[in-house]
């Protein structure tokens, strides 16, 4: 037995043909194969894009963090009036949403 009478086997062919055909089948119609392996890239897809907010959100809140400690007053006089707060002298008109 040798390789080139391997190679004219139409047995070996056949067997090759029928389990490349059998892991198709398994690979595209089990629910572990193709359509779990595209729902996971979707996932990760998803993940990324939050991560993505996640980190410029996270910058943000770092450069407000330094300009806190660098005692912005710009920065202390929005975060008042945020809270409400107002001048001396000034006058606050706050809103109501109709609902």
């Amino acid at each position: 037995m040798n390789a080139a009478w391997l190679l004219r086997s139409r047995t070996l062919w056949g067997a090759l043909g029928i389990s490349a055909l059998a892991s198709s089948g398994i690979l595209l119609f089990t629910p572990d194969g193709l359509p779990a392996l595209h729902k996971r890239e979707a996932e990760v897809r998803a993940f990324k894009g939050e991560l993505l907010q996640k980190a410029k959100r996270n910058r943000e809140l770092a450069e407000e963090v330094r300009r806190l400690a660098a005692k912005d007053p710009e920065l202390f006089e929005a975060l008042a009036r945020r809270q409400g707060f107002a001048k001396p002298g000034e006058t606050v008109y706050s809103f109501r949403e109709r609902r």
